[in-house]
């Protein structure tokens, strides 16, 4: 099975760690994204990998769109944020100021990672997640965690640096002494494209 196979057959489950609320970060994740994208004055933003869109209200209803393979989650989506926009991810290219990948890089190899980029047309990239590769794993959903220079490496080669980090405790891990010997802060990370003209990039 492959990861886009296993994660559009899934349902609800693995969206965010089951057992810690909706927000298992430990704060309103939604506050810090509005907060960075707002200082991007921002026009319009894709949720990539947008699941039941549980970080939408980020942004202005008029200028999102969130994208999953997971059918059921967007009909969850649709029902829960009357007035956002989703849709099923499709391999075709797409335009916004901002491209949003919460937590879901960190679930792709790098081919598809790149596969993924060569779609995106935008002016900035926030990835969000977890960094160092002591958290890598096999199975499903496998993690494939990477460090801080392993993603200025791979962005750079599609014409993105890096342009601001804010860290935060991921309480779920941070609490749970099991995680001491791993990074438990999540990045937030903000890459700018340095095309002029990213929409035709």
């Amino acid at each position: 099975m492959s990861h886009e196979q296993f994660w559009a057959q899934e349902g609800l489950s693995h969206m965010i760690p089951s057992g810690f609320g909706e927000f298992p970060e430990g704060f309103d994740v939604r506050e810090v994204l509005k907060s960075l994208a707002e200082d991007l004055n921002y026009r319009s933003v894709i949720d990539f990998g947008c699941g039941y869109g549980r970080l939408c209200e980020s942004f202005a209803k008029e200028k999102y769109l969130g994208i999953d393979v997971n059918k059921e989650a967007l009909e969850m989506a649709e029902k829960k944020y009357e007035g956002y926009r989703f849709e099923l991810s499709q391999p075709k290219p797409l335009y916004a100021d901002i491209y949003l990948a919460h937590t879901v890089f960190l679930h792709l190899q790098d081919k598809e990672i790149h596969e993924a980029l060569r779609q995106m047309r935008c002016k900035y990239l926030i990835i969000s997640e977890i960094l160092g590769k002591e958290w890598r794993r096999e199975g499903l959903p496998p993690a494939y965690n990477r460090n801080l220079s392993d993603y200025v490496t791979l962005l750079r080669s599609h014409d993105l640096i890096l342009h601001r980090e804010e860290k935060k405790p991921y309480k779920r891990y941070a609490d749970t002494a099991f995680y001491t010997h791993k990074n438990t802060d999540i990045s937030f990370l903000v890459f700018k494209k340095l095309s002029c003209n990213p929409k035709m990039s």
